[in-house]
């Protein structure tokens, strides 16, 4: 049987033989250091942190990333598998490594210096130091610019103020990269780490779904830096330099939504084929069929949107800002249609607690949201358009 986290994107996308084959040893660390952990992780509510040093030493974080700090350099494409591969077993743990090996650490392997890159990143990228990227409040989310996180000089040091909220392993890092203002247009990012004096960990947040993510309400109380925290330029960065981190990660969020949307697709299909109806497997009613069909359909034509997307951000020199909203909105749209006609599929077996598909129906919600919004994404779709 050919599931449809097999399928190859033939004709307008044909994926190199070495990614195809990357696809296998990423699916072989889901199924066999990822899955034995998936259900304490759920229950408990807690990320199993020796996942990070895993992946580090089998070089599955920050795949993209320049290989003198531990990267493979090969692009955002094999990211999107990896992130694509392990949400297929768990959509919760796929997003704590996947801001470990991806957005934690984007800004500091694009702007940090050398010596940087040598104290956070290269730890970061084999497992040995969890990161976060600090960004959203609790009044400004997809609206960056309203950020009120705020950075002052104070002589030769850098004084932080401010509360961030929804940060995926901010309850576990060791250094966390934080966004703040720095004056009316520029931003400032600058690496606070576990033990900086006047910085906590307010609360963990407990969520729907993708329960074994661990996020958290950070305040920052009189956080004072000296320059080596600065990742940021002296002048401060731009709105758009920040974003950057944000659109390429719409991709991921794609990617994470195409694995959730094959494990439904596949969890389904093989109910259909054995529970028994009326004298026949479901799967033979039209009703059910049709499902299936449709659910085929859309799942390839997401992916080529996805794998199209991450192509783009590895040959153009600039961000393409709409392909990436185009990925994120169809994949995330489609993962939700996905896992809803499969949970139907379940019928009853489907709503009780436990369930196959009762988990991926609680996860599947995260991805209309992070990165982005839906609305989000029509706005930024639109504004491409001329509208």
């Amino acid at each position: 049987m050919t599931t449809t986290s097999a399928q190859e994107t033939e004709g307008l996308f044909q994926l190199p033989t070495e990614v195809e084959e990357f696809r296998q040893s990423a699916r072989a660390f889901a199924e066999r250091e990822v899955a034995p952990l998936v259900d304490e992780a759920e229950r408990t509510s807690t990320f199993p942190v020796q996942l990070f040093k895993r992946a580090g030493d089998l070089g599955l974080l920050g795949l993209q990333f320049d290989p003198e700090w531990g990267g493979a350099g090969a692009g955002l494409l094999p990211d999107l598998i990896f992130r694509e591969e392990v949400s297929r077993v768990c959509a919760g743990i796929a997003a704590g490594l996947g801001i470990q090996g991806q957005i934690g650490t984007a800004y500091l392997a694009r702007h940090g210096s050398s010596e940087q890159k040598d104290r956070w990143l290269r730890p970061a990228l084999a497992g040995d130091l969890i990161t976060a990227w600090a960004l959203t409040e609790p009044d400004a989310g997809s609206d960056v610019r309203a950020i009120r996180t705020r950075v002052s000089r104070d002589g030769d040091t850098f004084i932080l103020n401010g509360r961030k909220t929804f940060i995926t392993n901010g309850p576990t890092a060791g250094a966390i990269g934080v966004v703040a203002r720095q004056s009316d247009d520029r931003f400032a990012v600058f690496v606070v780490e576990a033990g900086d004096e006047g910085f906590e960990c307010e609360r963990v947040l407990e969520k729907l779904g993708c329960r074994s993510s661990q996020v958290g309400e950070l305040v920052f109380d009189n956080v004072r830096l000296d320059e080596s925290r600065r990742l940021s330029p002296p002048e401060g960065s731009s709105i758009e330099a920040i974003l950057d981190v944000l659109i390429r990660g719409r991709v991921l969020i794609a990617a994470a939504s195409l694995g959730v949307a094959s494990a439904a697709f596949d969890m389904g299909l093989a109910y259909a084929k054995e529970r028994e109806a009326f004298g026949r497997p479901i799967g033979r009613f039209q009703e059910i069929s049709m499902k299936f069909a449709e659910a085929d359909a859309r799942i390839a034509a997401a992916r080529l949107l996805t794998y199209r997307a991450a192509h783009l951000c590895d040959t153009r020199d600039a961000v393409p800002i709409r392909e990436c909203a185009q990925a994120k909105l169809i994949a995330s749209e489609t993962a939700l249609w996905v896992v809803d006609q499969m949970m139907r599929v379940f019928g009853g077996m489907g709503f009780m607690r436990g369930s196959p598909i009762e988990r991926l129906y609680r996860d599947v919600r995260y991805f209309q949201i992070v990165e982005g919004t839906t609305e989000i994404q029509h706005r930024i779709l639109a504004k491409e358009l001329g509208l």
